[in-house]
């Protein structure tokens, strides 16, 4: 089922809603149990025959942390445990996502006659699988406290984060399914911060209204824009190789947009949906074109993944570094790092690592891997700038032109890198690079025209405020990278004093506006499309 079909707006939310009501009443443990029922419902709506996958993985994920929580900290059982339960993770979304792709390959290399069946993917599952991963890991160094049943699966399929995330932290979640209490729970913004474990379990007009007006502004993106964007960027990829370069280079510019809005309007949809019920989600989507280098890009981009893999990825990488550099007797200090040897061992490999398997998650097939190498070599090379290049970390942040240049430049690498993240194959994505660089000719101003769309939206990414802002909702949580550079906070720039007069309220002007917008989008919701991010 998709947030943005007429089943789900008119037929599950409002069911979801009026459950979530009157169960209120009854305590934490029946809301609970109704969240988690028809989120199980809502993900059974794609293919019921998955839902007993769904379900059987959080089992076996319960049953491995109640085992790791019965052994004492620190312990070898506990180690052995934790590795048992990641292993079973990582071999079930191999067998539904690479097996395949694998097999494929080996074939191609003569390395064995293979006739694979298509497998289907459980829709979700890189999202599903990564969370409980992560709460093992965290669990295993008592870093995490065992749930009961009830909460962990509420917190694994709450409906409005199963499909495309954001990956949530249990440290952030679990507490707002804590038991009632008068107080009414805080919110963990962006970082890793207990919420206090006290709410109530009734609707919040506040949170009510907040939600349904967030929910309806990602709707829109998703249903007026990113949907309009579709057929031009499909007929751009598909016809890779033929296309003249201002064809090639408008179909890229459209598919940006169209990822941005698309991804963008998931992110605002699934945020609002949390706060109709009064959970918090952290963001997950802070105006990544806005950014001025490509660190700060994958700190607005995708931020719960960002998160994710610095944690889970790029720091152990890192201290495993550290310690075999300080059992060989050499240094792990600042000063080590700006050293070419240190800088290669303790910077570019743990960053080329990461990046490398953050493209292979997004996908299996060689044009995700060069998608991911590429992401590295950027980050990399910001890395090295700062090292040996930046004079001053504490310059004031470049303004006027100059800024505008700087993102001009952050885009045209994201642009290159989406032509891998995008084509069907790198062959396909070394074709459609070979028509941007004119190999077809130059081409008429007419295919750039059809593309006006796509254009028009680049200065409202760039210089318009934001969702969150314009909803007064902005994070000054920090978000770590990949790399040994200082975390940049989010939403650091204000919103144009212009746009004050309009951040929103729960007024009858914006239920008025909001009201029109749900006009708007039911006139154009009768072929609802998938989120691309559902791929994943």
């Amino acid at each position: 089922m998709l947030f943005n079909s007429a089943p789900f707006l008119f037929v599950f939310l409002p069911t979801a809603m009026l459950g979530f009501h009157v169960l209120g009443r009854f305590g934490r443990r029946s809301v609970i149990a109704w969240l988690a029922f028809i989120s199980v419902v809502f993900y059974g709506m794609w293919n019921a025959g998955f839902v007993l996958f769904l379900v059987g993985s959080i089992l076996v994920n319960y049953l491995c942390a109640s085992w790791i929580a019965s052994f004492p900290d620190g312990s070898t059982q506990r180690k052995r445990l934790l590795a048992f339960g990641i292993s079973l993770n990582l071999i079930a979304l191999f067998y539904f996502k690479y097996l395949t792709k694998t097999l494929e390959l080996l074939a191609s290399f003569h390395l064995g006659s293979f006739h694979p069946h298509p497998i289907l993917l459980p829709l979700g599952i890189s999202f599903f699988t990564f969370t409980q991963i992560s709460y093992l890991i965290d669990l295993a160094h008592n870093q995490a406290e065992q749930q009961d049943f009830l909460s962990y699966l509420l917190f694994v399929t709450f409906f409005p984060h199963l499909i495309a995330g954001p990956i949530l932290h249990h440290k952030e979640m679990m507490p707002q399914f804590g038991n009632e209490s008068p107080e009414d729970a805080t919110s963990p913004d962006n970082a890793l911060t207990p919420v206090p474990p006290s709410r109530r379990f009734s609707f919040k007009a506040d949170d009510v209204s907040l939600g349904l007006t967030w929910f309806m502004m990602g709707l829109a993106k998703k249903v007026l824009i990113a949907d309009n964007l579709t057929n031009i960027a499909d007929r751009t990829f598909a016809q890779a190789g033929s296309l003249t370069a201002l064809s090639a280079i408008t179909g890229l510019a459209v598919y940006s947009m169209q990822l941005y809005f698309d991804f963008s309007g998931y992110s605002d949809m699934a945020i609002g949906l949390a706060r109709i019920f009064s959970i918090r989600f952290p963001l997950n989507f802070d105006s990544p074109y806005k950014a001025i280098s490509v660190t700060e890009y994958w700190q607005r981009w995708h931020i719960t993944l960002t998160r994710y893999i610095t944690l889970y990825l790029y720091n152990p990488l890192l201290l495993t570094v550290q310690r075999r550099r300080i059992g060989s007797g050499r240094r792990i200090s600042r000063k080590a790092f700006s050293t070419p040897a240190g800088f290669a061992a303790m910077v570019a490999y743990p960053t080329l690592v990461t990046m490398l398997l953050t493209g292979l998650w997004h996908g299996a097939g060689l044009q995700f891997l060069l998608f991911g190498l590429i992401h590295g070599i950027y980050l990399t090379a910001n890395q090295a700038w700062r090292h040996f290049r930046q004079r001053s970390s504490n310059a004031p942040p470049p303004t006027g032109g100059r800024r505008l240049a700087m993102m001009l430049v952050v885009y045209v690498q994201i642009a290159f890198a989406l032509v891998f993240f995008r084509s069907t194959s790198t062959r396909a994505a070394f074709a459609l690079l070979h028509d941007i660089a004119g190999a077809h000719g130059l081409g008429s101003l007419g295919s750039v025209l059809e593309g006006w769309l796509a254009f028009a939206l680049f200065p409202v990414v760039w210089f318009l405020p934001n969702t969150q802002q314009i909803l007064g909702q902005e994070s000054t949580a920090e978000v770590p990278t990949p790399g040994p550079a200082a975390p940049t906070t989010l939403a650091h720039e204000q919103a144009p004093s212009i746009f004050a007069r309009i951040r929103w309220s729960p007024n009858l002007g914006w239920g008025l506006a909001m009201a029109g917008l749900f006009f708007a989008v039911l006139v154009e919701l009768d072929r609802p499309a998938t989120f691309l991010y559902f791929q994943f």
